[in-house]
């Protein structure tokens, strides 16, 4: 029946169910009281949930510690966080998994000294779903938990022989971004981006992204050519946040080449992403081979290709600006997709006087009258600016 269940008589009855003898009551009415969540978050629910935390049945302990983590922030007291970080030392395994499950349900809420130090303790218990529900609250506690303590033992979490405690750890130090762009912490990151398991190396590219242009050493930068050959697509795809974030530092000879192989990916988000990532490093990219691959890319079947190809060379401007480059994109000005026309229009308009050919004016003066009040638009700004000049 859950919330709909959830009136003061069967609250009543439910907290004195919580100080049975028989185990198996104990554990029903917290099950109960976890079902109605926030609606059953009275202080005497509460007071009475954190009495079970000490029940002398493990099974009551554990159901305890899911009901508080569904009381939401009303359970967030200093009381219950005391007591969930007691439970963190239980000798029952369920019982500190649910004790961790709680407190990243509580977030940010729960990020004092006392809980933090217990996680970090967590984090080295030796069942391996603990210490991934240590990694998951910790992250769930965002930069305030980015204490020394606590990104150390993220780091060592990354080593751990289970892969979802390494892959739970990448996410938790992604999650503290630039607090946690430590070098160990990079280097980390790095080394799991060769994981055998693909989710951990997932969430090494997602966490990189995350540390922002910190992580622009060489040896990311190496990292990040070898994950653009990743037999995963997902790992292809999550590389390019990095490059995103990283922008013009990454433009090395081998990244721009992983780039431009990339732009063949048979995963079209693999090579729409890669047009971005080449649109990030802006003129320093503006390689004949990268000239070509998108000038194919201004032709192909996939929308979202041509739109970013198009936003790629509008971001290195009159260096790409090639009479092929320039006819193609007077073609584009005519693509079926109004957002590949408008970029055109935006491409043309910063290559400058190298575009302003008759072709290209004629075709910016017909987009006047484009149904696309973003196309009009556009190509009233390039024109402008073509007169200017």
């Amino acid at each position: 029946m859950g919330k709909k269940a959830a009136t003061n008589e069967v609250i009543d009855g439910l907290i004195s169910a919580l100080r049975d003898v028989d185990a198996g009551v104990g554990w029903r009415a917290c099950q109960a009281l976890e079902k109605m969540g926030e609606k059953a978050a009275t202080n005497e629910v509460i007071n009475g949930l954190i009495n079970a935390l000490r029940n002398v049945h493990a099974d009551v302990r554990w159901r305890a510690c899911k009901a508080l983590g569904e009381m939401g922030e009303k359970a967030a007291t200093d009381e219950v966080i005391n007591g969930l970080v007691n439970a963190l030392r239980d000798v029952d395994v369920y019982v500190r998994r649910n004790a961790c499950q709680a407190l990243r349900k509580v977030g940010e809420k729960a990020a004092l000294n006392g809980v933090i130090n217990g996680l970090v303790n967590a984090l080295r218990d030796v069942h391996a779903d603990v210490r991934w529900e240590a990694c998951g609250a910790l992250g769930k506690m965002g930069e305030k938990a980015a204490t020394n303590e606590v990104i150390n033992g993220l780091v060592n979490a990354l080593r751990d022989v289970d892969a979802g405690v390494r892959w739970d750890a990448c996410e938790a130090l992604g999650k503290m971004g630039e607090k946690a762009a430590t070098n160990e912490v990079i280097n980390g990151l790095v080394k799991v981006l060769r994981d055998i398991d693909v989710y951990v190396r997932r969430y090494a590219c997602e966490a990189l992204g995350n540390v922002g242009e910190k992580a622009a050493t060489n040896e990311v930068i190496n990292g990040v050519v070898n994950a653009l050959r990743d037999v995963d697509a997902g790992v292809r795809r999550r590389i390019y946040e990095v490059l995103k974030r990283i922008g013009e530092k990454a433009a090395t000879n081998e990244v721009i080449n992983g780039l431009v192989n990339a732009l063949r990916d048979v995963d079209a988000g693999v090579g729409w992403r890669a047009w971005q990532a080449l649109g990030e490093m802006r003129e320093k990219a503006a390689t004949n081979e990268v000239i070509n691959g998108l000038i194919n890319a201004l032709r192909d079947t996939d929308a979202d290709v041509r739109r970013c190809a198009c936003e790629a060379l509008r971001r290195m401007g009159e260096k790409a600006a090639t009479n092929k480059v320039i006819n193609e994109h007077i073609n584009a000005l005519l693509d079926v997709n109004a957002g590949v026309g408008w970029r055109a229009w935006q491409a043309l308009e910063k290559m400058g006087e190298k575009a302003a050919t008759n072709e290209v004016i004629n075709g910016l003066v017909n987009a006047l009258w484009d149904a696309d009040a973003d196309v009009r638009r556009c190509a009233y700004e390039a024109l402008g600016i073509m007169v200017e000049k």
